[in-house]
């Protein structure tokens, strides 16, 4: 009876072992990629990050750094973000 790790090495076959050199930073970069895409997601759906925005917001209307009006198009823009955060729980949760 063979060693596991030899009937391992016999399945790779020849071809593998050639490919190999290509194939594994092929898989790396495709994990990094996912990772990221991972980490992207999750900043998207942070609502404590929303809110924080939200707060650096009405600060900067009332020491007049911006105006009303491009306080209230932020703001708007902000509690929509909010409430697409609430509408993906929802989903996850069903």
């Amino acid at each position: 009876m063979s060693e596991p790790s030899e009937s391992k090495f016999i399945e790779l076959g020849i071809e593998d072992l050639f490919l190999f050199p290509i194939t594994l930073p092929a898989k790396g970069l495709f994990f990094l990629v996912e990772k990221i895409a991972e980490m992207a997601d999750q900043e998207q759906l942070d609502e404590g990050k929303v809110q924080g925005q939200l707060m650096e917001l009405e600060l900067r209307y009332k020491t007049g750094e911006i105006s009303e009006k491009e306080y209230l198009e932020q703001e708007e823009a902000l509690f929509d973000w909010l409430d697409a955060i609430d509408e993906n729980k929802t989903d996850q949760a069903e």
